[in-house]
């Protein structure tokens, strides 16, 4: 059965987008989180001003860290949804050619 084989690839690459879509999620909040913290340890550090406290979280590690993880996410998304359009282009392209064939049967066999 074909169809159950393209419908499970379509299943398999919603399920990696539903993955990916969780994984952005938790990256944001982690980024969030993370960002919140280094702010409050800028004013800490005496940076009295929203700009400072924003400067000094930009330059920390961990605010890095946390946003190449949200665009490794995002990466991630994109990727599932490629193989996703891909899943579809596929199926489309056998019902197509199943299509032409009935259709070239009806033809020759009348």
């Amino acid at each position: 059965m074909e169809e159950e084989r393209f419908a499970m690839k379509i299943r398999a690459a919603g399920k990696q987008m539903q993955e990916a879509e969780e994984d952005i999620a938790r990256a944001e909040a982690q980024e969030k989180m993370t960002y919140a913290k280094a702010m409050v340890q800028a004013e800490v550090g005496g940076n009295k001003t929203a700009a400072a406290q924003m400067r000094y979280a930009d330059e920390q590690g961990d605010v890095f860290n946390a946003r190449l993880n949200r665009g490794v996410a995002k990466g991630k998304l994109a990727s599932a949804k490629a193989e996703f359009r891909a899943c579809e282009i596929e199926f489309e392209r056998w019902r197509s050619e199943k299509a032409s064939n009935r259709l070239e049967r009806r033809a020759y066999s009348a």
